[in-house]
Parts: structure tokens; sequence; C-alpha cells
């Protein structure tokens, strides 16, 4: 596609100047009720946005780990306060370049952002962005999409949803089934599929995205036949379907029995132990239960903790991950839409500060220097294996014979290489392959990231110089407004801004035309 030299530079200008605000605002009549939009001013244009806007009940007293109870239409304007919301609790610090935001369980909220004039006969595609972070930690108003609203000429939503064990805590129970996080993903949806049209969007046009958790949030998304009708196209980074999106019973239960024993939760019926955890701060809850209790160094195993989608027999009916057919009706509503899914090249370079350092210190490494084989075939292969297959000696040791050099840095490039293909590369390669050779007449496309980002969601300072390929969450830059403080000055000067803001534009432009045609 040829790019107009005066449009180039007008985007590339709008990328590098901030936009400044005005006290100019806009009130829009939904189905649901009055919001009102503030506008900001860029080179290449005009975005309104529309933070803060409530989309569900607020989970808190009874409502908490129950399903997501649809908004009442509200008689008050909302958005009238220009102050983003709250992100849903959870414990981890921010990461580099993304607001600190306050935590609090009344956070089901989405924010639009909508380019130019708003109008209901625009019929703009939508863009609806569900954020990464392990589902564990992150919040809509960290993204500022404004660079894909002016870009790509289409709306963007990003939304909050519950996390940790207030998203997905599974007493295996009709009071408490777990996979609320999931439950207000689908809400928000529908009240997009509702709203979306007063702000000049196509209901018939609505793209969902997302990376990591988000990637994996998806995914689950796409299939889940109840979801046919809330979005017509999926975009898949760097998360996919695997055996983290959705937990095993055993790790479940260990979640549930750490959970009850360091809340004093614990009692003979469900009810009253639902009642008892309904009743604490939530600052007890997010406290209560950490990833690295699961981690056993006497023998080094590890099992993950259930903070993560599980079948519930409700949302989820089987496990997705691993299915026994994929031409089950299940999967019809995953043919029926067009899919793109990549991964970075360097995707296991997260597993650097995922592992314990209790483990390090029983195998006597030292992770900066190296990483050597005993990582990857008495830790990570073994758990991989475990969760996915069993306890199959043999085919760990398969594992541990193919990701081999003879170099001690590749060797420690190899540990991580495994990390990524089987976390994140390989079941975005299944999921593709799946929907790539069904029958409908539907669009698969892939991409793989190679560029390392110049502001990585990972510090390079803290990962070793011998990491190779872009990290995990290397191309979110390119999406979205990320601060730039946290680089150093000097470091800042190194960089070359123009070619950056040049491959942000292709990458705005790839994904906004996959929202608008496929």
């Amino acid at each position: 596609m040829r790019k107009d030299p005066i449009s180039l530079i007008a985007l590339i200008t709008f990328l590098l100047v901030r936009g400044t605000r005005t006290l100019n605002i806009t009130d829009v009549k939904t189905p649901s009720g009055w919001v009102r939009g503030y506008e900001e001013n860029y080179e290449s244009g005009q975005v309104y946005r529309f933070i803060k806007i409530p989309y569900a009940e607020p989970p808190i007293g009874e409502l908490r780990f129950q399903k997501t109870r649809p908004i009442r239409e509200w008689i008050d304007m909302k958005g009238i306060r220009d102050i983003n919301g709250p992100q849903c609790p959870q414990v981890i610090s921010p990461t580099p370049g993304f607001d600190t935001l306050q935590n609090d369980e009344d956070c089901l909220y989405l924010n639009v952002y909508v380019p130019g004039k708003i109008s209901k006969d625009n019929q703009l595609s939508v863009m609806v962005w569900i954020h990464g972070g392990g589902f564990v930690f992150g919040g809509a108003s960290q993204y500022k999409p404004q660079k894909i609203v002016l870009g790509g000429n289409v709306i963007v939503v990003t939304i909050n949803y519950r996390l940790g064990l207030f998203g997905f805590l599974n007493l295996h129970d009709p009071l408490a089934p777990g996979n609320y996080g999931l439950w207000d993903q689908v809400e928000a949806l529908r009240w997009i599929q509702k709203n979306i049209a007063a702000f000049g969007g196509n209901p018939k046009s609505i793209t969902i995205f997302g990376q990591s958790a988000g990637g994996m949030s998806v995914s689950l998304l796409a299939l889940i036949h109840s979801n046919e009708g809330l979005f017509q196209r999926a975009i898949s980074q760097s998360g996919a379907v695997s055996f983290f999106a959705i937990a095993g019973k055993k790790a479940e239960g260990k979640t549930n029995e750490v959970l009850l024993k360091n809340t004093n939760c614990k009692r003979e019926r469900v009810s009253e132990t639902l009642s008892c955890l309904q009743n604490l701060p939530a600052e007890n809850i997010t406290e209560a239960v950490t990833l690295t209790e699961f981690v056993n160094p006497d023998n080094i195993t590890a099992e993950i903790g259930s903070m993560t989608p599980t079948v519930d027999g409700y949302l989820i009916k089987k496990d997705l991950a691993y299915p026994e057919n994929w031409d089950d009706r299940i999967y019809q509503l995953f043919r029926s839409i067009d899919f793109m899914s990549g991964t970075t090249d360097g995707e296991g370079n997260v597993g650097f500060f995922n592992i314990p350092q209790n483990v390090l210190t029983k195998l006597n490494v030292s992770a900066t220097e190296a990483v050597p084989k005993s990582v990857l075939c008495q830790v990570l292969a073994p758990m991989f294996v475990q969760t996915g297959a069993g306890n199959i000696p043999s085919l760990t040791q398969e594992i541990c014979d193919y990701y081999t050099a003879e170099d001690v840095d590749e060797q420690s490039n190899k540990v991580f290489e495994f990390y990524g293909d089987s976390w994140f590369i390989a079941p975005s390669n299944i999921m593709l392959s799946i929907h790539a050779n069904n029958k409908e007449n539907t669009k698969t496309f892939q991409y793989l990231f190679t560029q390392p980002s110049p502001f990585p969601l990972l510090p390079r300072e803290l990962l070793p110089s011998w990491l190779k390929g872009a990290g995990h969450g290397d191309e979110l830059h390119l999406l979205f407004i990320i601060s730039r403080d946290h680089i150093p000055e000097e470091k800042l000067k190194t960089i070359d801004l123009a070619a950056v803001d040049r491959l942000s534009m292709d990458f705005i432009q790839y994904w906004t035309n996959f929202a608008k045609f496929g």
C-alpha cells in the first residue's frame, strides 16, 4: 500500500507531539444514558475521549465472586469529571511507562475514544482492547489508544475486568463458579453492541484485540459459542488458549486451600465460605495468595496457581486448551470470524523474571551470568509436561535434547526459547492452523514481530546482555501512547524516534485495516 508523503509527515508529527486538551465537550445520549466526552487536539485531527463509563453493576458486597450484572440505565451524566476510573484490585507494581492508578473493587468501567466529529452516520469500525497482565494486574486506562484512533480512523474501546482471585476464584459450586473476569469482558461487549452506534460506531464491525492475558482472553472469547454476534474479528497478540489460559483442577485446589487457610474462611458449607470471603476487606484477599506460594525448591517443581480462567460448566464447558475434536459445534464461532494471531521472536524473555530465586539458589545458578540446561531439564520442562500430559519422563527428555546448544549464551537463550514456545508461540500456531484449515470463508493472518522496543515493558537494564530478540510486549509502544519519562535523557538521544514512528504507522495500518476489512 502506497502512502501519501504529506499524510505520512502529518502522522509522524502527531506521533511525536503530545496532544492538547481543550475545554470543548460533547454529550452523547446512549441507550444506557448520557455520557460526556472531552476533546483532544493533535496535528492530524481530534479525538473525543469518554472515560469511566460503567458497563456493569459494581461487583461489591454480595456481588463479589458473582457473575457480572448488567448496568441499569442511568439518569445523571456519566464522565462529567474528566478523570480515569480505578483499576481492579491487584498487588503487582505498574509496568514502566504506564500510569499508576487507584485500585477499587468498583472498577467495571470502559473508555471510548472517537476520531473527529461524532455522528451516528459515521459507521466506524470498532476495536475493543482487552489488556494483559497475567490475569492479575493491569487496567484499561493505562493504554492510551489515540494513535490507533487517528491513524486508522476507528473507534477504540478499552475495558476493565476483574483480576486475580476477584476475577477467577472457583469454589466448584454454582454459588461461586469462577470466570467472573471473563463474564465482565462478555458484559462489556454486550454494552458496546448496544451503545456503540451512538458514538458513530458500527456494531457489525467490531474487532476484539488484546496482548498476553488479553490475547488469551480474546482467544477464549472466540471459542465460546454463546458470544456469537458480539464481534466479527479477533486479534490475539502473544496469547492463545493454552495450559496457562485455563487452570487445571490441581492448581485450582491448591489456590483455594491457600486462600481459605490465610483468610480463615474455610467452612463446612460453600454458602458460609462465600459469605466469609465476601465480607473481608479487599486487601485481605489480594494479599492472601501469591504465585510464589506454589514453588517448592526442595524437589524443584512448581504448580501454577489458579488465578486464571477455569472450566466452570457455564461459560467454559470443557477444557478448550486440549480439545477432543476441533470440529465440535462449540468452535463454530471461531470458524466464522476473521482471526489474526502472532508473537514476538523473544517471547520467552519474560521467563527471566518468572524463575523464583529459591529455585535458582537450589540449582546454584546466577541467572544474570547464564541459565544452564538444568533449569530447563529440572524445572521448566517437567512442569510443562506434568501440566499438559502428566508424568512422562521420555517427553521431558526429548524437550531437553531439542533445546540444546554448545555455547553458554546460546544455551541460556534456548532455555527461554522453550519458555516462549510453550507458553505463547506453539499455542498461537495451533489456533492459527485450526482456523486456517476450516471450511468457512474467513481470513487467517499470522505475524512475527522481531524489532526490540526502545521503550520495553521489561526494563532492559534488568535483563542480561545475552538475551536475544523482541521481548514480550515489545510491540505495544507502536499501538499506544506510552510515557517515555522513565527513559534516561542520554538514552533517548540515541533513539531514532522518526524510525520508531514510521514503524508505528505501519503497525497501526496493519491492525486497523484488518479491523475494517479482515
